[in-house]
């Protein structure tokens, strides 16, 4: 829905809007969902061998769209001008109902990961791999839609703070840099949050 409607939020074309964390990890949950579902019809025995990675995904996925959903309503909404429609019903689809009930499923579903340091740290791959390859194309002056080589004000390198510095200019108080790094602890502590409450879950279903 919100690709639908990227020309009417100032994109220059619905594709730029993938290129931002917020529908990828709304399409990152759509088509693991999807393949949960179907691969047990199509070919169960492929799903049998894959099952678990597909369920680490879900793990690392589910993390991904949490961080969508804390910051939409915490960083991005709160500085966001109208011309963004933050609080249409597609935008709170996007940012928060499909978050919502992304976390409540993963805490229904009754599958068994073994949540060792390794797996813990899987969520903060999405994210990471999304903050290099944003920053490639920042350098290469690539439009993410609006006429800006950045998809966050947070992840904007030529900020009046910059990387490491600081500045009076909202929201660019802080560099990228400080940022980045306590988004990256925001994700892997939210990741073993979910880890503890999912073996409680477990546990008490047992």
């Amino acid at each position: 829905m919100g690709i639908f409607t990227a020309k009417r939020d100032g994109y220059s074309h619905w594709s730029r809007r993938i290129a931002y964390f917020t529908t990828q990890s709304n399409l990152w949950i759509c088509f693991l969902f999807l393949s949960l579902i179907l691969l047990p019809l199509i070919n169960r025995t492929f799903y049998e061998k894959h099952k678990q990675f597909l369920y680490v995904l879900k793990y690392a996925f589910t993390v991904s769209i949490t961080m969508t959903a804390l910051v939409f309503c915490c960083f991005l909404a709160p500085f966001a001008d109208n011309s963004y429609h933050v609080w249409s019903i597609i935008s709170l689809f996007t940012h928060v109902f499909s978050p919502v009930l992304a976390v409540a499923d993963f805490f229904v579903d009754d599958y068994k990961l073994n949540f060792n340091k390794k797996l813990i740290l899987f969520p903060l791959l999405p994210p990471l791999l999304y903050v290099i390859v944003s920053a490639v194309l920042s350098v290469f002056n690539f439009d993410f839609g609006r006429g800006e080589n950045y998809p966050y004000f947070f992840m904007n390198h030529f900020s009046p703070a910059g990387v490491f510095g600081f500045s009076n200019v909202k929201p660019f108080f802080i560099g990228s840099f400080y940022w980045i790094t306590f988004l990256a602890l925001l994700t892997v502590s939210i990741a073993l949050l979910y880890a503890k409450l999912k073996i409680k879950a477990l546990s008490r279903k047992l």
